[in-house]
């Protein structure tokens, strides 16, 4: 980033950082607004593409599959993007712009969908992939603010209280949108139709919450040795990784970050696909096991961030992943819906507590002026390794004919995490 040594954030922080309670409340409003995206995504979207859409192997393969290759696509679309937006955002100061450009194309993205008829397959993979983009960038953005409004162990307890406040508007907007669902009789609606509304509601509760952090300053910190282009830009931060000058273990927690949360979006977005395959769930009983683990995992982020700031985020992080890597292995040997419940369960305990502990690492280490292309590469990597894995994922799925086959690729995955994690520690 900088040519010269920069200090990471929590070293030195930079200068003022937002506006104090105002900008913090819309900061986790953001994580708010978001987490209604994904809750949908994975319960009634999923649904929508596998029991309606893709139904029948319309495309000579199973729904499943055509739902992982999405996600793959989204996630390279992501991988692609995410360096030249983060590194033009650092250039021009402009994190809560490209904020606000990435939540309307998102938004817009599931207006779309709702729009589009379901025997318009491409426009309904398209939107879903755009949409996807849209969330990816988006969390670019909200990660690289948080450096700005907290630093040292208050970058751990916002970033818990935004992974809370997620889970619960997540499951609120679920409920509202599975209200409309259970209503579409009393509406004259069919099911493809009430379920397209319920996109609606996605689309505009993710809007309507992100607007807040449209309207309050959040310092974003000046840097003026910046370069020329977001090429030139990219490749100064490449070097500044290599030879050591940016903050000591940057590279190696990004290098962690990438295989863990690689893993964990993943096995998000195919746990629902599991669901319905194996179990064969109907969209209500997917959205109450959902519903589930966004309640638990209110208070499972909240317990985390507070480990983490009690005691130490290393601690807290090896929890958080020996809990995703028993998820995994308990996955393959789930038979009944009762078992199917309980993982869900344990998986709701580390499902935000990971993540929230990664995005505060990442925080307090992200050099002075970088904080856009430190978290855009971390959004790369992850959105690369959840390429592949979501790739593999649905290849051993067609070649098996089993969905849980992929389960291996993930657990292998998080487990190289977790090495490359305790390798930084160590170093």
């Amino acid at each position: 980033m900088n040519s010269s040594v920069a200090s990471p954030v929590s070293e030195c922080p930079e200068g003022p950082a937002g506006t104090g309670r105002p900008a913090d409340l819309a900061w986790v409003l953001l994580d708010w607004a978001a987490s209604a995206f994904s809750a949908i995504l994975i319960t009634l979207v999923v649904a929508y593409v596998e029991k309606i859409v893709f139904a029948d192997l319309v495309w000579g393969v199973p729904g499943g599959v055509v739902w992982a290759w999405i996600i793959a696509a989204a996630m390279l679309g992501s991988a692609l993007l995410a360096p030249w937006l983060s590194a033009w955002a650092d250039r021009r100061h402009g994190h809560k712009q490209a904020l606000m450009t990435s939540v309307a194309v998102g938004s817009g993205a599931c207006l779309l969908l709702a729009a589009a008829p379901p025997d318009w397959r491409l426009a309904v993979a398209a939107s879903i992939v755009v949409a996807n983009i849209g969330f990816d960038m988006a969390a670019i953005f909200i990660g690289s603010l948080l450096p700005r409004l907290a630093t040292g162990k208050a970058a751990d307890r916002l970033s818990a209280f935004g992974f809370a406040a997620g889970y619960l508007g997540g499951a609120l907007a679920l409920v509202l949108a599975m209200a409309v669902v259970a209503a579409r009789d009393r509406l004259g609606l069919t099911s493809a139709d009430a379920l397209r509304v319920s996109f609606a509601v996605m689309g505009a509760w993710w809007l309507l919450f992100s607007l807040p952090a449209a309207f309050v300053r959040i310092g974003d910190g000046h840097s003026e040795d910046h370069a020329a282009t977001s090429t030139g830009e990219l490749f100064r931060f490449a070097r500044s990784l290599a030879d050591g000058t940016e903050g000591a273990g940057l590279g190696r927690a990004l290098l962690g970050a990438v295989f863990v949360l690689g893993t964990v979006q993943t096995a998000i977005a195919q746990f629902s696909s599991l669901a319905i395959e194996e179990f064969h769930l109907e969209p209500a009983a997917l959205v109450r096991l959902v519903l589930l683990v966004q309640f638990v995992a209110l208070p499972g982020a909240l317990a985390v961030g507070w480990l983490s700031t009690k005691w130490n985020r290393e601690g807290a992080l090896a929890i958080c992943l020996a809990g995703w890597a028993a998820v995994l292995v308990l996955a393959w040997f789930v038979q009944t819906p009762g078992q199917l419940t309980w993982l869900a369960v344990l998986l709701a305990l580390v499902l935000g507590g990971v993540q929230s502990v990664i995005r505060a690492t990442i925080a307090v280490r992200a050099p002075r002026g970088r904080f856009g292309a430190t978290f855009g590469l971390m959004q790369v990597g992850t959105k690369l390794a959840g390429f592949a894995a979501s790739l593999i994922f649905g290849g051993m799925y067609a070649a098996t004919g089993h969905s849980r086959s992929g389960l291996l690729t993930l657990l292998a995955q998080l487990l190289v995490g977790w090495w490359v994690f305790a390798r930084r520690k160590a170093a």
